[in-house]
């Protein structure tokens, strides 16, 4: 049965520890799978229902809230689901946040459980998330969400290569390599997303790139835990949705950056009892590449581990690009043909949009 927003959701754990955490077997059906999400059909609409309704169903005794909150955002999104699929709803052509004020608002204000200390849009993400990749009861698809993040991603001809960033910041020097090495790029928005990704995979196919090759990510990402949180949920998302052989190299770490620059640019790492964990399995996981600068992101002070990060503005576009060069552009030229190809098509389609001009515009010479 689901409980509130824990401090860290199901689906940004390894996907082996979130079924594990929501007693999800591999062997159990849908069925089993939509019970233990604490989701059942109803005939009624329920975000059209009264108070005392909403309390009767999804009310929890001794609860933060009249209602459990994550029992019925699922079960309200789920039954968008079957409404879309029976066709008694048209697809919902939206955005996330507009269901959020479209459904969730209104029902969480009727049943006396709208908060102003909770991130309860946050909730409604979070839980769409564990219902897709933990649950797997759904696919974003299936309502029709639409992907707010699809503008800060752009295919290439090289549909397994893939230079991706951690901030929107960086998606302008992504579309730069996009122009001049025909890769696949994408900007993550500073948060996983496992929509972007299910909509990013689906992308990927329709340029006819088989998820059974191997996949090269390239990722500028924040050289601290929270950055890293972030990579390891898009390459786990990617994993999820069918690309499983990956080879990911981390393009903002310490050996880019000189121990005089380091000193200039690390910044302290946040402590603290929630963040003592995320950091240690962090540590463990960034000392096994054996960067020689490491040395110069942690220090002994009264007998515990102060850890530094690296934002990833800290390297430059240009000493980026010189690692590329090294790193990706002898991918690149495994595919020569299929270069040669892509250009062909857009000089075809440059010919064909040209003519069309032409024709539709006879007085412009």
């Amino acid at each position: 049965m689901p409980t509130e927003l824990s401090a860290t959701p199901l689906h940004l754990l390894a996907l082996e520890d979130a079924l594990k955490a929501a007693g999800i077997s591999p062997s159990d059906s849908p069925a089993d799978r939509l019970k233990k999400a604490g989701i059942r059909h109803f005939d009624e609409k329920i975000h059209e229902q009264p108070k005392a309704w909403l309390i009767k169903q999804f009310g929890e005794a001794g609860g933060k809230y009249p209602v459990n909150v994550a029992r019925l955002i699922r079960n309200l999104v789920w039954q968008k689901k079957e409404r879309i699929e029976r066709k008694l709803d048209p697809p919902f052509k939206e955005l996330v946040r507009t269901y959020w004020y479209m459904y969730l608002k209104p029902t969480l204000t009727r049943a006396g459980a709208l908060s102003d200390e909770t991130d309860q849009y946050k909730q409604l993400s979070e839980n769409l998330a564990d219902l897709v990749k933990v649950y797997q009861v759904m696919k974003y698809k299936d309502i029709g969400f639409r992907d707010e993040n699809q503008p800060n991603r752009k295919m290439g001809v090289f549909g397994n290569v893939i230079p991706f960033s951690e901030k929107l910041g960086h998606f302008d020097y992504l579309a730069e390599l996009h122009e001049k090495h025909h890769v696949t790029v994408i900007a993550l928005g500073g948060q996983p997303s496992v929509l972007n990704a299910e909509y990013f995979v689906d992308d990927i196919k329709a340029g006819r790139t088989s998820l059974r090759r191997s996949f090269y990510l390239y990722s500028i990402v924040d050289f601290d835990p929270s950055g890293w949180i972030i990579r390891d949920a898009f390459l786990d998302s990617l994993r999820f949705y069918g690309i499983k052989n990956i080879q990911t190299f981390d393009l903002i770490n310490p050996d880019m950056l000189t121990p005089e620059e380091i000193l200039l640019s690390r910044y302290p790492i946040k402590a603290g009892p929630d963040m003592t964990e995320k950091n240690r399995r962090w540590l463990a996981e960034v000392s096994k590449r054996r960067y020689a600068n490491m040395k110069y992101l942690f220090e002994e002070v009264g007998g515990k581990t102060k850890l530094y990060g690296l934002e990833a503005e800290a390297i430059s576009t240009a000493r980026i690009d010189a690692e590329l060069a090294k790193i990706m552009e002898p991918v690149l030229g495994r595919d020569e043909d299929k270069l040669k190809l892509y250009e062909m098509k857009s000089l075809d389609k440059a010919v064909s949009e040209l003519i069309l001009f032409k024709v539709t515009h006879p007085d412009i010479p």
